[in-house]
């Protein structure tokens, strides 16, 4: 019992009994029908190994978490209503915000001339590599087509202020 206790900490002390009573079952049931041939010591841990690998793979593929419906008392993996839409309420003001985000960025490009438009989308969105975008755009080489999208992005940033500024006043 020690040795699994040392061994396999993760499992509790009835967990660790039920599986010893399980190996000595199953090893009862291996001599009786020959199938041990050598050290019974080393054989039976064995036995006592894949129970607790094969009890841990089952409590960690089945995670039970209750919803008790007391203020902010937590017992045993219970969680509270109040903490589950606590938790539900930042969730939700997370998503709006990310998408009160991507809307701004939208209108910020909006507001940007076509030409930067096109050259930030072909770089980020289309993944096109410097030099392609200046042959695109008929710059002279990729440090210049670098150079263009250096200004697109100082312009995109101070649109982008602008417009959090317009709508938080900060």
């Amino acid at each position: 019992m020690l040795y699994l206790e040392n061994k396999y900490p993760f499992l509790d002390e009835h967990a660790r009994k039920d599986i010893l009573q399980d190996a000595y079952i199953a090893l009862f049931n291996n001599i009786t029908e020959g199938k041990v041939n050598g050290l019974i010591y080393p054989y039976f841990l064995k036995i006592c190994r894949n129970l607790c690998l094969k009890k841990h793979r089952h409590d960690s593929a089945h995670i039970v978490v209750g919803i008790q419906d007391d203020e902010d008392i937590f017992q045993d993996n219970k969680v509270s209503m109040k903490k589950v839409d606590q938790i539900l309420q930042i969730k939700q003001e997370e998503d709006e915000a990310i998408e009160e985000k991507k809307n701004m960025v939208g209108m910020a490009l909006e507001k940007m001339a076509v030409k930067c438009q096109m050259l930030l989308w072909s770089y980020y969105a289309d993944e096109l590599s410097w030099a392609t975008i200046a042959s695109m755009f008929g710059l002279k080489n990729a440090d210049s087509a670098k150079t263009s999208a250096s200004r697109c992005r100082k312009k995109f940033k101070e649109k982008f202020h602008e417009l959090k500024k317009e709508q938080y006043g900060k």
